[in-house]
């Protein structure tokens, strides 16, 4: 088999072992369980307070229209919260609540244990490597929005 093979082997099972991650429900930090989904949802209102749909759809990577039915999900959940300002009634914006904020700090403190591994693991690469695993990694992105735009 040739190299190439077995680097798309790799990333396929990266994929899949990722999105079973995903799927997996959480507690973090609240009593209610949460959808990776959601969780990521609530990180990006946590690190953009006053984002609106079209922001967090952009950020997320997904439709619009998958938005409304993860933020209803949330706000049931007392999770987050929208509001208007006052001098534009037409944008609906997002903050966390309190108990979003619960959640948001344990999100963050599970990415930090993920990401040092991962840092850990990079810090043995020249930045001449690391550049080009980035560039390579943008790339197999740009594929695979191709192949979603089809």
């Amino acid at each position: 088999m040739e190299q190439s093979d077995l680097i798309i082997e790799t990333v396929l099972r990266l994929i899949n072992k990722f999105s079973t991650l995903l799927k997996e429900p959480r507690k973090f930090g609240t009593n209610d369980i949460l959808y990776g989904s959601e969780i990521h949802m609530i990180d990006v209102i946590g690190k953009y307070p006053g984002i609106n749909v079209t922001e967090i759809a952009d950020k997320l990577g997904i439709t619009k229209g998958a938005v409304p039915k993860m933020i209803r999900k949330l706000t049931q959940k007392d999770l987050i919260y929208r509001y208007q300002e006052k001098d534009n009634k037409k944008v609906v914006l997002f903050r966390l609540t309190e108990k979003g904020h619960v959640a948001f700090r344990h999100h963050l403190e599970f990415h930090q244990q993920f990401d040092k591994d991962i840092k850990d693991k990079l810090s043995s690469l020249t930045n001449r490597e690391i550049s080009l695993l980035q560039n390579i990694l943008t790339e197999i992105e740009k594929s695979a929005d191709m192949v979603n735009a089809k």
